[in-house]
């Protein structure tokens, strides 16, 4: 059985006019059974032949997106953006699921499918926790009526000094949910590296996973066959922990499944 073709988004480095990607990605598709292809930031226009070639997506980590895409202005506490990325991976993302093909988010890529997808982030947990903004708070008293002993108000520290392999907090799955029984477990110790997360959540998705603070930590459709987003960073962690594989190899079987 020939290997699933799995599309892996870069970063754009506008200084230095390149793309840029940590090995960790490509490897973890390579161990779980796919033939990784970075795709470069080309024209839009080229969006249908790219997914005539791959049969499923991963949508990776990076910079921020351009909040203008889900009608905000920018954040005084905004990063880095990129057009060219910001373009480019949200209509890629919005054909691929047109096509109902498997598609992957960890990190930005989370909230990439997320806000391709109708949906919102908060622009800076830190000084945005806590505000009533689109829909937040419905979002988090969802997440407590289902581990509501296990969610608090106080934010934790998301964006961890310790090494990448190394978890900082735990994340607590939806009984039920596409990412629980991918990961076997109902909750998991996970790295943490983002000032950004899932605010409001996009129609036709569902909040799968959350820290004790109650930070959205997975998404996942409910009418796709797999488009599924983590905000942890398992591509980082799989060398030392093998259950961190499991994402990346769902993925693969899903894209065997879809082809």
């Amino acid at each position: 059985m020939s290997k699933p073709i799995i599309g892996i988004n870069c970063d754009y480095d506008y200084i230095q006019s390149r793309i840029q990607l940590a090995d960790s990605y490509y490897r973890a598709i390579s161990e779980a059974g796919g033939l990784p292809l970075l795709l470069p930031y080309t024209s839009t226009e080229d969006i249908g032949r790219i997914l005539d070639i791959v049969d499923g997506l991963l949508f990776t980590g990076g910079g921020d997106v351009d909040p203008s895409y889900f009608g905000e202005e920018a954040s005084p506490k905004l990063g880095n953006i990129s057009p060219i990325r910001d373009e480019m991976e949200i209509k890629l993302c919005r054909e691929a699921l047109e096509r109902d093909m498997p598609v992957l988010g960890i990190c930005r890529g989370a909230q990439l499918i997320n806000i391709a997808m109708g949906g919102t982030v908060y622009q800076d947990l830190e000084s945005q926790w806590g505000e009533k903004i689109g829909g937040c708070e419905e979002n988090r008293s969802d997440a407590e009526n289902g581990e509501s002993k296990e969610v608090r108000r106080e934010l934790l520290k998301h964006s961890q000094g310790a090494p990448g392999w190394y978890g900082i907090h735990e994340v607590f799955f939806k009984e039920g949910s596409k990412i629980e029984n991918i990961m076997g477990v109902k909750a998991l110790r996970v790295n943490s590296f983002h000032h950004q997360a899932v605010c409001k959540i996009a129609p036709n998705f569902c909040i799968s996973g959350w820290s004790p603070d109650g930070v959205v930590e997975a998404i996942e459709s409910v009418e796709h066959r797999f488009a599924i987003g983590v905000q942890w960073h398992p591509e980082r962690m799989w060398e030392k922990d093998r259950r961190m594989l499991l994402p990346f190899a769902a993925l693969i079987r899903a894209c065997r499944d879809f082809r």
